[in-house]
């Protein structure tokens, strides 16, 4: 299983937006974009006086952003507790410690480093609720805390081998420790495999980093522009009135638009226009963070080629070492693995920064992204976009409905219930679940009447096959010539007939 090697690349889009039918088809995206900003901040003018459009949305998603960014400075400096400690490990055990004393020395340290992951969760999480950030600050923090956590893991299991390995009577030299400026690069640079050097380009462009910043702010306040016209005025009357199946069905539908939206637009802020901007200053060569996965035809090729910086750490510290050594050879079960920790790291995020417990995308996954997978036959792209729509627009439309219930309809008396309960089941203006509880009643109903008449049909069935083999048994028992005995087998075949 081949290790990646990091080779001097551009991003996938770079390349494409210096071909002139590309670049043409960008600019139509941007003057789309730029027309309707511009009819919104019109409309904003002449109603209100004022420009409106992604403004509020904006200033409430980045609420208390200063101490965001308070909890991030305190969760990174925590992270260079890890190279200290990994050095203080490394070098005792090169220099002082006795052989017999290594396999203590190795679990005690290896404790330490669970035992700080662990509290890596629980006080940034409990930091981030005691201030009640908003939803994006939120966000912020817990993306920056999984990335963190994945970085401190890939830099103790790629190094410590080097050192696990090394025999003290040996020819071999010791191996070195990294230094703190490679261990610093790393955090910062736009990866999650350690390497102690990567491919450098030999200067800084800073109009390339200003136009990837100016990209990335642009990103956002086409998303806030995205909510405010497409999401809000339709899901805002949640727990207001009364609702009908009809409804849900409808907006559900129509949530694919703005659904496909963020999904294409979340991966531009982050994976391009984000990744570009550190690379360009870090003097970061490999800017493979992403290929073509608009191309796909299936989902395995799409789960590959979506995010690849993540697919590199999950396939590098957690596919190869179950294959390896948990479950050796068994790629069913290595794949199975991944696609849990994915799952559950995706709601774990989404779950803390809404501030409730909605499995969707944990559901999702397992029962349609996790059997798609192993279909390794080309379907359509269009099916794959269609999906896409569709999957974004469940999302989508699920978690707003589950917002709009918390601001509008009354909080469970249980405050942890009221986490994991959605409110939008057991709103008293939501007909969908009656709908849905009726449904399901009558094909429950239906499903057990089918059911028992198969039964009972299958009964009538085996007793008549026994009573046919007990009288053919008899018959057979029973020597009786037939001219001599006539009228007994008259009275049996009436008998049989009246059976």
């Amino acid at each position: 299983m081949p290790d990646k090697e990091f080779l001097e690349r551009n991003s996938l889009l770079t390349d494409l937006f210096n071909i002139p039918h590309i670049r043409t088809v960008y600019n139509m995206f941007m003057m789309t974009f730029i027309l309707l900003l511009l009819n919104t901040i019109i409309c904003d003018i002449m109603e209100f006086g004022t420009i409106r459009v992604g403004t509020n949305t904006l200033r409430h998603a980045f609420a208390k952003f200063p101490t965001c960014i308070f909890i991030w400075s305190f969760m990174q400096a925590s992270t260079f507790g890890v190279y200290a400690g990994f050095t203080q490990w490394a070098y005792r055990r090169l220099q002082f410690l006795p052989k017999s004393s290594l396999r203590k020395w190795d679990y005690s340290w290896l404790s330490i480093f669970i035992l700080y992951q662990i509290l890596f969760v629980i006080f940034p999480i409990k930091a981030m609720l005691g201030a009640n950030l908003s939803i994006c600050c939120r966000m912020i923090v817990i993306l920056e805390q999984v990335r963190m956590m994945m970085k401190s893991y890939a830099f103790v299991r790629s190094v410590a081998p080097r050192f696990l390995s090394y025999k003290s009577h040996s020819e071999t030299p010791p191996p070195n420790e990294p230094r703190f400026s490679q261990y610093l690069y790393f955090l910062f640079a736009p990866t999650l495999l350690y390497r102690d050097e990567y491919p450098r380009t030999k200067r800084v462009r800073r109009m390339v980093v200003i136009r990837n910043f100016f990209e990335f702010g642009l990103s956002i306040f086409y998303l806030a522009f995205i909510l405010e016209s497409l999401v809000f005025p339709v899901f805002y009357v949640f727990g207001t009135q009364h609702l009908d199946w009809k409804w849900f069905v409808k907006n559900i539908i129509k949530s694919s638009f703005p659904g496909i939206c963020y999904l294409v637009t979340i991966n531009y802020l982050l994976l391009h226009t984000w990744m570009n901007a550190w690379a360009e200053m870090l003097q970061f060569a490999d800017r493979l963070f992403y290929k073509d996965w608009w191309n796909s035809t299936t989902y395995y090729t799409f789960f590959r080629t979506w995010n690849v910086v993540v697919h590199d750490w999950l396939y590098t510290y957690i596919y190869k070492d179950m294959y390896k050594i948990v479950v050796p050879h068994n790629r069913v079960l290595s794949a199975t693995t991944v696609f849990f920790i994915s799952a559950i790291v995706h709601e774990y995020i989404l779950g803390f920064a809404f501030g409730f417990f909605y499995p969707v995308i944990f559901i999702l996954f397992i029962t349609v992204g996790f059997p798609m997978f192993f279909i390794r036959k080309i379907v359509s792209n269009l099916f794959m976009w269609l999906t896409w729509g569709l999957g974004t627009g469940i999302i989508f439309s699920l978690h707003a409905i589950e917002l709009y219930a918390r601001e509008n309809c009354p909080p469970h008396p249980n405050y942890y219930l009221d986490l994991f309960i959605p409110r939008s089941w057991s709103s008293n203006e939501n007909a969908f679940t009656d709908v849905l509880y009726k449904r399901l009643y009558e094909m429950i109903t239906d499903v057990l009447r089918k059911r028992i008449q198969e039964i009972r049909e299958d009964v009538l069935e085996y007793v008549n096959h026994r009573i046919n083999d007990m009288m053919s048994d008899v018959l057979q028992k029973i020597a009786v010539p037939l001219a001599t005995n006539r009228e007994f087998l008259n009275s049996t075949d009436k008998y049989r007939a009246k059976r």
